[in-house]
Formats: structure tokens, C-alpha cells, sequence
């Protein structure tokens, strides 16, 4: 009988414990944190996802801590380390940009950090992060399977691939070459985004094209139009949805991109995007008391994403006036 009182004595003392454990570790506010460019060359980019998250916290009493991914890799596994370590962060919104977001998604898994990024993304970073990060836009790899199958259907038969030495442009490239069902004239890697694109477009020029796709925002970073012009190639400009960054908006005319069904409000996409992933992340969290495991779960169950962790959303395309 004694045995039976101490053992019942020990577990009483042991929930009590867990009990107490877990009331620590959930009082005060959920924390979410975010990474956006907010310094740098796309840093209105960043302040349109720092809006769109804003405006989708509504009353909720979740906390939100800002760092600058700077849209650089180094910066943001620096950013990263300090929302993790420092403020115990497990939730987070972003990177917006492609080379933070391929750097940080191996390093969710350790970190059991569940990531949801208000943007395109490659559907390997899924795999990569143990299952931690999701895409509320689409992947980039479908995103160039839409822009090759639209440029065939649309009669543009013979076409130039023109991209740069990265891990965004290297994505793009592989997969409009294996849906583009027309002949590839041309396919132009610059390895530096300040290569002179003169020589290149002359070439593509000579070739005879009937359109070029540029997936890549330093293109025309690189006054890519600008050149285009100067050499009298009048032909048309495919891209994807980097037209829609507001750095780029002046640089794009008449150029046509991949753009994201079903985006709610006149704000633009990428506010739209930012504030639908804060609305969603906020309730799971709230719903799951701040455990990221939880949350994770959560969005696997919801019907909103598939199994690379990326949204159901489909395409469409448009027309910079």
C-alpha cells in the first residue's frame, strides 16, 4: 500500500511539473518572427511584406520581431540565428528572397523551426527542411512550366533563355527547358549581375527570335529593356512574378509575367501574399498555443497545401502597361 501512495505521490509530483513547464513556456505572447529585405536594393520590397503582415495581425495579440534578411544569404542566416537563439523563436514569416531562403531551409530541421515564406520558392526546400517550410505563393519550378507552356500557346516558337549564376535563375532554367516544347535558339548564363548584356543580346538578336524569357529581376536591374532597345530587338519579354517587385515596376514595361491567382485586394500581390501568410500562421498558432510541432501538423492537415509544402494557388498572366 505504501508503494502504491509513493508511486502515486510521484506521478502527481511529475505532472505537476510538465504542468508548470508548460504554463513557463507558453505565458507571455506568441512570437512569430519575420525576415524581409528591409535595407538594400529591394528594401521596398521588404517594407510592402512588412505592411502586408501588419495588416494581417489584425487584433491578434501575437507578437511580431522584424529582421533584415537584406535579400543576402549571409545576412540572413545571422538574422535567422538571433530570432532562434535570442528571442526563442519558432514561427517565422520570410525570407522574401531566393538565396536566404535556400541558405536557411536546412537549418530548420535542428532548429524544429516551422517557416512560411509570402513568396515563390523552389518545391525542394520542402525536403530540405525536414518538412518545416511552406510557400504560400507556388513553386518556381511550376512557375517556369506555366511561363514555357503560355509562350508556346501564345505562337512564340523559337525563344532565348537569358539567366544568371544562382540557385533562383539555375531553378527557372531547368524547368522551362524541360516543358518548353519549341526550339531553344539561345541559352545565355551571366555569372555576374553586372555583366554586360550588350554581347549577349546581339547574338540573340542576330538569331532571330520570336520572344526571350528573363526569369531572373537582375536582368533588368541590368537595364535589360534599355539595351533591348538600343539594339532595336523589339521582340517580346517574358518573366515571373519579380516584375511585380516594386524596384523593378519602372525597369519592366510591356512585359509579361507569371502572376498568382486568387489575390485578395488592390495592393498589389505582394502585399496580398504577406498579409494571407500572417493570417494563416496566426491561426494555427493561436490554435496550437505557440508549439511549432503543431503548427506544422496544422498546415499539413488544412487542404491548402500540397506535398512539397507549397499552396494550391494556380497562375495567371499579365501585362506590365
Amino acid at each position: 500500500m505504501k508503494k502504491i501512495i509513493w508511486i502515486v505521490v510521484i506521478v502527481l509530483i511529475v505532472l505537476a511539473v510538465v504542468a508548470l513547464n508548460k504554463e513557463t513556456i507558453n505565458s507571455g505572447p506568441i512570437k512569430i518572427g519575420v525576415l524581409a529585405p528591409l535595407s538594400g536594393p529591394v528594401a521596398d520590397y521588404g517594407e510592402e511584406i512588412r505592411n502586408g503582415v501588419l495588416a494581417g495581425k489584425g487584433d491578434s495579440q501575437v507578437e511580431f520581431i522584424f529582421e533584415d534578411e537584406q535579400c543576402d544569404a549571409k545576412a540572413a542566416v545571422s538574422a535567422f540565428q538571433k530570432l532562434t537563439t535570442f528571442d526563442k523563436v519558432s514561427l517565422i514569416i520570410g525570407p522574401g528572397c531566393g538565396s536566404p531562403q535556400e541558405a536557411l531551409a536546412p537549418l530548420l530541421k535542428d532548429k524544429r523551426v516551422v517557416m512560411l515564406v509570402p513568396s515563390a520558392a523552389s518545391r525542394t526546400l520542402y525536403d530540405a527542411s525536414g518538412g518545416q517550410f511552406f510557400n504560400i505563393q507556388y513553386s518556381l519550378e511550376d512557375e517556369s512550366k506555366f511561363v514555357a507552356e503560355e509562350m508556346l500557346k501564345r505562337g512564340f516558337k523559337k525563344v532565348a533563355l537569358v539567366t544568371y549564376g544562382n540557385a533562383f535563375s539555375a531553378t527557372h532554367a531547368k524547368s522551362f527547358k524541360e516543358n518548353y516544347k519549341g526550339e531553344l535558339a539561345s541559352e545565355v548564363v551571366l555569372l555576374d549581375d553586372n555583366a554586360n548584356l550588350l554581347p549577349e543580346l546581339t547574338k540573340i538578336k542576330n538569331l532571330k527570335v520570336d520572344a526571350i524569357y528573363a526569369p531572373d529581376i537582375s536582368f533588368f536591374f541590368g537595364t535589360g529593356m534599355a539595351k533591348m532597345e538600343q539594339l532595336g530587338l523589339t521582340k517580346p519579354i517574358f518573366t515571373t512574378y519579380v516584375a511585380e517587385l516594386p524596384a523593378a515596376r519602372p525597369l519592366v514595361g510591356g512585359v509579361y509575367y507569371s502572376f498568382p491567382e486568387n489575390i485578395a485586394g488592390d495592393k498589389g500581390a505582394v502585399f496580398a501574399l504577406s498579409k494571407e501568410a500572417t493570417e494563416i500562421l496566426i491561426t494555427s498558432a493561436e490554435k496550437c498555443e505557440g508549439d511549432s510541432a503543431c503548427v506544422r501538423d496544422d498546415l499539413l492537415t488544412s487542404g491548402n497545401f500540397n506535398e512539397f509544402g507549397v499552396s494550391k494557388r494556380g497562375f495567371t498572366m499579365k501585362q506590365i502597361p
